[in-house]
């Protein structure tokens, strides 16, 4: 079976075009695609002009193209591809596993190459029909069910109606008398007001000015973000499965943090990649907004 190969450029608002196979395709203000039906895997470019929103919108139409390949005419290239391996080319030369990545695609692109329809390429290099019924796959075959017989249901015998004894007058000998007492009903007794539950100082201040606990809540959200923009003019917030919510920058994460019992609580390995200075005051300026709400 022939494998094949695309390259996609992700344009700004998340849209991925098919551009023609090559080298001169890496470029320092674009993220690239790679789709590889031969190495079974989908590589993810990234120049080192790209910003922190472009890297994350074309990962989301990465993992898109990994999990349904991509669709033309009657053919789905890339649907059988689990993997997705990320370059971020300025920690190309400085970390290992990015380097490494980085001359696998670079030994990848360098390959002799057919170029067919709609910039679809093959390494397989002998005699290929171009034409695009030839790139089509053979559609899996479907058996029909075949339609059981329809039984006619055989006609049952009608039932023969019971018969219904006549109705004889009531003898006035049976006739039974009711009485129409009625009885006496008791007043229902007073209900006394329940006293009003007391409200803490803290919720009585709340319930005057108007605030409400999910308002509070995510006031608290607003106030870690605008502490971080601060000194951070590029970031992206991202909510994880387990409720948390997490917050990166162009160089990796910041913070980590969940809302129990109304308070914020970090992780254990927020603020661990920043100098120290920096983390004294995103907290100092978290504390100054969240007294705000005292």
């Amino acid at each position: 079976m022939v494998d094949y190969s695309l390259m996609f450029n992700v344009e700004e608002g998340g849209v991925s075009k098919p551009i023609k196979w090559g080298k001169d395709q890496l470029q320092p203000d674009r993220s690239i695609i790679i789709l590889d039906e031969s190495s079974m895997c989908l590589y993810l470019w990234h120049g080192k002009k790209q910003g922190l929103v472009a890297r994350r919108t074309a990962l989301r139409q990465a993992q898109s193209l990994k999990g349904h390949g991509y669709t033309i005419g009657k053919s789905i290239i890339g649907r059988d591809i689990k993997t997705i391996k990320e370059i971020d080319e300025r920690k190309v030369g400085r970390e290992p596993n990015t380097t490494e990545l980085n001359e696998d695609l670079q030994s990848i692109l360098d390959k002799q190459y057919k170029e067919l329809d709609d910039h679809i390429i093959t390494f397989q290099t002998k005699e290929i029909d171009t034409s695009a019924e030839r790139v089509q796959r053979k559609p899996i075959e479907v058996p029909k069910a075949k339609p059981k017989p329809i039984s006619t249901p055989k006609s049952q015998p009608t039932p023969n109606k019971p018969s219904i004894p006549k109705a004889e007058p009531i003898s006035s000998k049976t006739k039974t008398t009711i009485s129409h007492t009625i009885p006496k009903t008791s007043p229902e007794p007073k209900k006394e007001p329940k006293p009003e539950p007391k409200l803490r100082p803290k919720e009585e201040k709340q319930q005057e000015m108007g605030i409400d606990k999910n308002l509070e809540i995510e006031a608290k959200v607003g106030f870690v973000l605008i502490s971080i923009m601060a000194h951070f003019d590029d970031i992206w917030v991202s909510k994880k499965d387990g409720g948390s919510i997490a917050v990166e920058y162009m160089d990796g994460p910041i913070c980590e943090f969940q809302i129990k019992n109304g308070k914020i609580s970090f992780s254990s390995n927020s603020f661990t990649g920043i100098s120290t200075n920096i983390k004294t005051e995103i907290k100092k300026k978290f504390v100054e907004l969240n007294n705000l709400l005292k």
